[in-house]
């Protein structure tokens, strides 16, 4: 699939009101909560399947995300809340379309609602203003992970941790696709290394060695090869 134009700031507003139900609707209709953006432990990503990505101060989401709800009065005022939340945001954009805030909080709104094709839009618009915010690129990663495309994930948790070697969400987010999505088995083995390595004892990375060379040996005797 295509990787789509970088979204215009002059037009960054066209459609968000009329995608406001949607969002709503989008939140009501959840299966997945979003704890946070913080990556599962590496023995936890294949169930997981998405890799968390860290949008807002320190590598967590600026504002708790929107779980499931399920009826009832707390829901609506929830519903409410998110739509007040959008046509604020929507002013703002339209008032300001350099507003990284807004731009970066409409991204995050949008991911939560598992919209992450919108997502990714409000993030490259984030990134056109400011491409040094490893956050808001590892959560744009995440999004086009969700979507399947891991290669456009790849390159941007890799980018990630370019600009910021310490950032250990955007390691785990390397191993996670190297591993589970493309089969490279070495360059998953090195990013969880390093992610051990910048959070010591966080995680059992002798297990994690374990199920790489077992998903290794897998590979080879379904006749895939082994690749690194």
């Amino acid at each position: 699939m295509p990787s789509p134009e970088p979204v215009n700031r002059n037009q960054i507003s066209f459609g968000i009101a009329g995608l406001i139900f949607g969002v709503v609707i989008g939140f009501v209709a959840a299966h997945e909560i979003y704890v946070g953006r913080g990556g599962p432990g590496p023995a936890q990503a294949r169930a997981a399947a998405p890799p968390m990505g860290s949008s807002g101060g320190g590598g967590m989401a600026g504002s708790p995300p929107m779980g499931a709800m399920g009826g009832g009065e707390g829901d609506m005022a929830t519903m409410d809340q998110v739509t007040r939340e959008l046509e604020a945001l929507r002013k703002a954009v339209e008032e300001n379309p350099g507003d990284l805030s807004a731009l970066t909080r409409l991204g995050n709104l949008f991911m939560d609602a598992a919209m992450f094709d919108r997502a990714v839009d409000y993030y490259r618009a984030a990134l056109a203003i400011d491409a040094t915010l490893v956050d808001i690129r590892t959560d744009m990663g995440t999004c086009l992970r969700r979507l399947g495309r891991s290669e456009e994930a790849l390159k941007e948790f890799r980018t990630s941790v370019e600009q910021d070697p310490e950032h250990w969400k955007g390691w785990f987010n390397v191993g996670v696709v190297c591993l589970y999505d493309l089969g490279r088995y070495d360059d998953a083995e090195a990013a969880f290394e390093k992610v051990f390595a910048l959070n010591p004892g966080s995680f059992d990375m002798e297990a994690v060695r374990t199920e790489i060379r077992k998903m290794r040996s897998g590979a080879v005797a379904s006749g895939e090869g082994a690749p690194s």
